[in-house]
């Protein structure tokens, strides 16, 4: 017999193993919310007529009637109702969300939960969280002069977070966040840089050849930091001119050009690794750490570009991720379908790709002139 619990790519908490005879046996397990322990319990075996589905099913209902049992006047479980904090509720939706995606990404919405959301209402308990608990949260973010669009993301973290306990029978109730006004985010002040700017870019990083490497890639192809950091050397057809480019954001990937002038100095670099070494690397193909890339950098944009520039003005100071909104700029004001450039951000919302239609140049007289 096997020893082995195979875990349920469909259903959290269901396993089975899978006996000589190829038949399985199924088992659940969850977190009791009174002894706090994680419980695990035998459902049955698949010659019985047991599935994933049904130990998922009965994983539901036992669930349920620890959490909130057929009568809601029972003293112990209104207490534990009462204590179940935030707090627990985020406990739950890291540690599934790391079991399926152990990335930066994940990990970095984990970090915004403890150093923002925590400390203010990681106590609340969950019957009682209201949209004035929101709102308090926006206004301490604000309060400490933290961008629109950096508060509404940490908003909508919180109400991720609530909606997951919900989804999954963990908590009964709607979300208190749901239909929470957002801050409105300021698109007319977006920084890019233009050409001389690059230029000027260009030739301060030439000192680090890793450096200037990646300005270049992140400048003609307009990916986001960690997608330019993840390109191997199996990646690049320097004879189609393509690069397949990994979004961490949507954990997907798609397809960029390479700019003629950088075919060169990357084939340069690309002679010296393997096809699985890693292109922007400090040491020998190994992947490279996103933070070493930012300290590099940042001294380099901060005296070019941030001179007197307020350290919480962020919509106007220039970072790394100002490389990808200088790509996306510089092809609206070349004239470049919105459409197009939808599709070379990798975008997938139109939305987000209209900021930069405000850059096209008006065309309009072309275009009735061209009429008869």
């Amino acid at each position: 017999m096997s020893t082995q619990n195979i875990k349920s790519k469909k259903f959290a908490g269901v396993y089975h193993r899978l006996l000589r005879d190829k038949s399985k046996t199924y088992h659940i397990t969850y977190k009791n919310p009174i002894s706090k322990k994680t419980e695990r319990l035998t459902i049955g075996n698949s010659k019985q007529g047991i599935n994933e589905a049904y130990a998922h099913q009965k994983r539901n209902e036992i669930i349920s009637k620890l959490r909130f049992g057929d009568d809601p006047n029972i003293p112990i479980l209104r207490i534990k109702q009462t204590q179940t904090t935030l707090d627990d509720l985020a406990e739950n939706y890291f540690k599934d969300l790391l079991s399926q995606r152990n990335n930066k990404s994940t990990k970095s919405a984990k970090a915004k939960y403890d150093g923002h959301i925590s400390p203010i209402l990681g106590t609340v308990p969950h019957t009682q969280l209201s949209k004035d608990h929101a709102k308090k949260l926006q206004r301490s973010l604000m309060a400490k002069k933290y961008a629109n669009q950096t508060v509404n993301g940490i908003i909508e973290l919180l109400s991720r977070v609530v909606n997951y306990n919900i989804k999954n029978d963990l908590i009964n109730g709607s979300n208190p966040f749901f239909g929470l006004k957002k801050l409105k985010v300021d698109g007319e002040r977006k920084r890019y840089l233009n050409k001389e700017e690059i230029q000027k870019l260009l030739e301060e990083t030439k000192k680090d050849k890793v450096l200037h490497l990646f300005t270049l890639l992140s400048l003609s192809l307009g990916a986001r930091l960690n997608g330019i950091l993840t390109i191997q050397k199996k990646d690049i057809d320097l004879k189609k001119g393509i690069v397949i480019i990994k979004d961490h954001k949507s954990n997907e990937t798609y397809q960029g050009a390479i700019k003629d002038n950088v075919k060169e100095p990357l084939e340069e670099t690309l002679k010296e690794l393997n096809n699985n070494d890693y292109v922007i690397s400090y040491n020998h193909g190994q992947l490279s750490d996103d933070k070493r890339i930012q300290r590099k950098l940042k001294p380099i944009l901060d005296k070019l570009f941030n001179q007197g520039i307020e350290k919480e003005d962020t919509l106007n100071r220039v970072v790394v991720h100002t490389l990808r909104h200088t790509f996306a700029s510089l092809l609206a004001i070349n004239d470049t379908s919105i459409y197009k450039i939808m599709k070379y951000m990798n975008h997938k919302d139109i939305k987000m790709t209209m900021r930069y239609a405000k850059l096209a140049p008006n065309s309009m007289q072309d275009d009735i002139n061209t009429l008869f």
